[in-house]
């Protein structure tokens, strides 16, 4: 039970409605789901999170020992995805969300939760004639934010029940107001996606689910820490240090360096010296990621110490208990093979 009294099977439902409702959540309830959303990231734990010297939870999440971890690739609407990892009974025997509410395993997503991207790319055509046209008509963009704001009600969900044993840390895509500054940059790729949902989330849903989404994104987390281990959304673009990642909301080059870095961008060494300056043995330790998609189910770079993860066709993680056991071949799981759907 949670401290609401409502058992992993309830939370489970509730998911479950969401990922059937297949359209735009009701206003008012988006709004409760993101406030008490961010009323959690506000409150973390100290321990857990440290608090930044400017007195807000800062960038770093420290993980629990004792549990195994479920890394969660990069989202872009995949409600579907999210669900399916909560009720997967591969790692335990038990549904993920069943060991989350006993305390036995700790979920780990790297980010981008909006933006469907190539799976989308001709509903993404269809909504950029809608934007042009003022959003009069936005049929082919509801579906777009229907998948986007469900997956956001769901994270938030998850978050608010099992706060200490799950973690979304912020992406390049966290970026609402598709603004330049604060280590963000406005994204277009397909189409004009930031703009698009930019402009569709302020005049379809209003400034106050606009502004919730924006502080929502200015609370999460960049880098979770475990036993040996590290979690990013990108490859660190240069060596970073536990301090700079926790406060890491004064200084947008931390925020760029662990959210913006391409493919064979960072520096030589970074996924080395971030692991080293966080105590981590470089023989043995890993940091995981997405950002980039892989052929296949991983990429492994940095002289084998970033595990990259991200098939935007498929449902894949990574799972383990124990990082000095770790293996890619037996630890990096597809779930699902979904194929393309717009």
């Amino acid at each position: 039970m949670n401290k609401n009294g409502e058992s992993w099977l309830g939370i489970l439902g509730r998911l479950e409605s969401v990922l059937e409702r297949r359209g735009i959540p009701e206003l008012s309830e988006l709004l409760e789901v993101l406030s008490g959303g961010i009323e959690t990231l506000r409150n973390e734990n100290p321990v857990i999170r440290p608090v930044g010297r400017g007195g807000s939870p800062g960038g770093l999440v420290r993980l629990k020992p004792e549990c195994y971890y479920v890394i969660i690739p990069d989202l872009h609407g995949r409600l579907d995805f999210f669900h399916g990892v909560m009720s997967w009974t591969g790692f335990s025997g038990q549904p993920v969300i069943s060991d989350m509410a006993e305390g036995r395993a700790q979920v780990i997503c790297v980010g981008d939760a909006f933006h469907s991207e190539s799976r989308g790319r001709e509903r993404w055509q269809k909504a950029l004639k809608e934007y042009a046209g003022g959003f009069k008509k936005h049929k082919h963009m509801d579906r777009e934010m229907g998948e986007n704001l469900g997956l956001l009600e769901m994270i938030n969900l998850v978050k608010i029940t099992y706060p200490e044993h799950f973690h979304f840390l912020k992406g390049n895509h966290e970026n609402i107001a598709n603004e330049k500054g604060e280590g963000n940059f406005p994204f277009r790729k397909y189409a004009y996606e930031g703009e698009m949902v930019k402009h569709w989330v302020q005049n379809i849903l209003g400034m106050e689910a606009f502004d919730l989404i924006y502080r929502w994104e200015k609370a999460l987390p960049l880098l979770a820490e475990g036993a040996g281990f590290l979690v990013t959304h990108c490859e660190p673009g240069r060596t970073l240090t536990p301090a700079e990642v926790i406060n890491c909301y004064e200084n947008p080059d931390v925020i760029f360096n662990l959210t913006w870095i391409d493919n064979n961008q960072a520096e030589p060494g970074s996924t080395a010296g971030t692991l080293k300056s966080f105590g981590k043995d470089i023989q043995t330790g890993r940091i995981f990621g997405g950002h980039r998609p892989v052929k296949g189910y991983y990429d492994l770079r940095q002289d084998g110490l970033y595990v990259q993860i991200n098939t935007p066709n498929e449902w894949v993680i990574a799972a383990f208990g124990n990082i000095l056991e770790f293996l890619p071949d037996k630890n990096i799981v597809c779930l699902k093979k979904e194929g393309n759907r717009g």
